[in-house]
């Protein structure tokens, strides 16, 4: 996105991102050495740093790359745990261009990150107002990116990644992966079209490019929350809005308030795409194991099962 600044507003800018590389300097001379020991987020977050100084030291520096570059520093400090360098940097981008959806969504991040969850939710009320790069779906929508398409919920764990299902889980339509997902090619194939996650959930699932991103939580403001600390800008197309935040219980949807507060992740997916009923095929993958449903669960994806494979690696549902 192109800015307009105001006369000498342009020197303000390249005021405001030298501070943001004083900061960065600082935050370098600060640190150790990067050992075995130092996350790989933070070795991420040093080379994201090197092309912020860069960008700003060039001949002709261009405000747009130096504005992303910020961002972008600012997104893998929060990565690497640095919550006050990426307050700076969020502080610095919302200054720098105050309608920048993207700019909102990292002081929403930081925000939360430090604890200011009311600040955090306001902030990421702003990015929605300014827009960004994913836009929200409700039902319908979601129901009609569904309709017609074979889809398969792939359960996480060892037993699957050591199941060899790779290739015939890649084949369907549509693949669901849920919360910290892991890909083992030859066992889980690679694709991932929807991610359906818990508002608890952390890990690296979040970081993971997919089309569409669901996100459970029982109440709005737990679920506003982890949207606005926990989505990574550009890791997905589509987010499921308020309306999907919460199907099992749901007056409005499915509406089963029998069904525990936290059900599991796969569970409540799985009970969506069926109470949708727009799927001609719906296999759960990895979910006959042991811990893979609560005895409840279970016992309904049994008695709705339409069929299980031999090995109880498949269990269908359509």
């Amino acid at each position: 996105m192109k800015v307009r600044l105001r006369p000498g507003s342009v020197a303000r800018a390249e005021d405001l991102i030298t501070a943001c590389v004083r900061e960065c300097a600082g935050y370098l001379m600060g640190l150790d050495t990067l050992d075995g020991a130092a996350a790989p987020e933070r070795t991420k977050l040093v080379s994201a740093i090197g092309t912020l100084v860069a960008e700003q030291a060039a001949y002709e520096p261009s405000a747009d790359r130096s504005f992303d570059a910020l961002l972008n520093v600012g997104r893998l400090a929060l990565d690497a745990g640095e919550v006050r360098l990426a307050r700076r940097l969020a502080d610095a981008g919302g200054a720098l261009r105050s309608r920048s959806g993207d700019a909102w969504r990292l002081r929403a991040q930081a925000l939360a990150a430090d604890g200011r969850e009311a600040d955090s939710v306001h902030a990421y009320g702003r990015s929605e107002e300014f827009g960004g790069e994913q836009r929200h779906i409700g039902v319908e929508e979601f129901r009609a990116r569904i309709a017609g398409r074979a889809v398969c919920v792939v359960a996480n764990g060892e037993h699957v990644a050591a199941g060899g299902m790779g290739g015939e889980i890649d084949g369907y339509d549509v693949v669901v992966r849920l919360d910290s997902f892991q890909t083992h090619t030859p066992g889980t194939g690679d694709r991932t079209d929807v991610h359906a996650v818990s508002h608890r959930s952390e890990g690296p699932g979040w970081r993971r490019r997919v089309e569409t991103r669901l996100v459970f939580g029982d109440k709005p403001a737990e679920w506003q929350a982890a949207i606005a600390r926990k989505l990574v800008p550009g890791a997905q197309a589509h987010v499921g809005d308020l309306s999907l935040s919460r199907p099992l219980r749901d007056p409005a949807l499915i509406g089963e308030p029998h069904w525990a507060a936290d059900a599991g992740t796969g569970f409540t997916v799985a009970r969506l795409l069926d109470f949708l009923d727009v799927s001609p095929r719906l296999d759960l993958i990895g979910f006959g194991a042991p811990g893979s449903l609560r005895p409840e669960e279970r016992q309904w994806v049994l008695a709705r099962a339409r069929g299980r494979s031999a090995d109880g690696m498949r269990i269908s549902l359509r």
